[in-house]
């Protein structure tokens, strides 16, 4: 047990600083999602990597996301572009509010937009036990108002986690997300689980109940 600790901590120390995410355009990863109470699929995400540009000392990398519901037909409007900015020293910034507008703008293109946005930030040197900050959006479309906010960011451990698309060396990020607008009201805890250089692997969402959280759904890797 002792070497298979140390050989993990070796393999995660050849990859610090390598970012929380996928910078290879042409790359594609697959999610699943399925219902904890029935394993039933509930929906496909597909993101596919299209480029990385380098700009003010920052790389910002493009990629087509798209979600399915379990029989094919696209969610949210079709394929939305999107950008994930990593920084110098490897941190990876994702804006929610430019993630929310551009699902928004989707479905109703005709539509008047403001934002208000706090990036989502992962640095690549996380440990057990480190607090990130608070993450924030609000986005106003016409007469309509969404908002997500993500607290209680918590690096939990790291592990070693199997998933359809193969085995990987992670770290366990906990977070706790609130979610406000029309059709989506919803409040949860995730477990979610990120590789160097691909991001999520998996995803674990329960609803929230103080004290007593019930796992929803799980989303993993199926292929990349």
């Amino acid at each position: 047990m002792i070497a298979g600790m140390l050989l993990l901590a070796a393999g995660l120390q050849a990859l610090a600083g390598e970012p929380y995410t996928c910078m290879r355009p042409g790359r594609t990863l697959v999610y699943e999602r399925t219902k904890t109470s029935n394993g039933r699929l509930e929906r496909t995400v597909t993101m596919q990597y299209t480029g990385v540009r380098s700009e003010d000392g920052k790389r910002y990398v493009d990629y087509v996301f798209t979600m399915r519901g379990p029989g094919g037909g696209v969610l949210y409007g079709g394929a939305t572009q999107m950008t994930t900015v990593v920084t110098a020293d490897g941190t990876t910034l994702q804006d929610l509010g430019a993630s929310l507008q551009a699902v928004l703008h989707n479905m109703f293109p005709g539509a008047e937009q403001e934002v208000e946005s706090e990036m989502a930030q992962m640095p690549a040197t996380m440990k057990p036990g480190d607090r990130l900050p608070d993450a924030h959006c609000t986005v106003k479309t016409g007469i309509m108002t969404h908002s997500i906010d993500i607290i209680e960011r918590e690096v939990l451990r790291f592990e070693r986690v199997s998933v359809p698309a193969g085995d990987f060396d992670c770290v366990v990020l906990r977070e706790h997300k609130i979610e406000r607008g029309l059709g989506r009201n919803r409040d949860t805890v995730s477990e979610n689980w990120y590789a160097p250089g691909i991001g999520p692997v998996r995803h674990d969402s329960y609803k929230y109940n103080r004290g007593n959280p019930q796992l929803e759904a799980t989303e993993v890797l199926k292929k990349y």
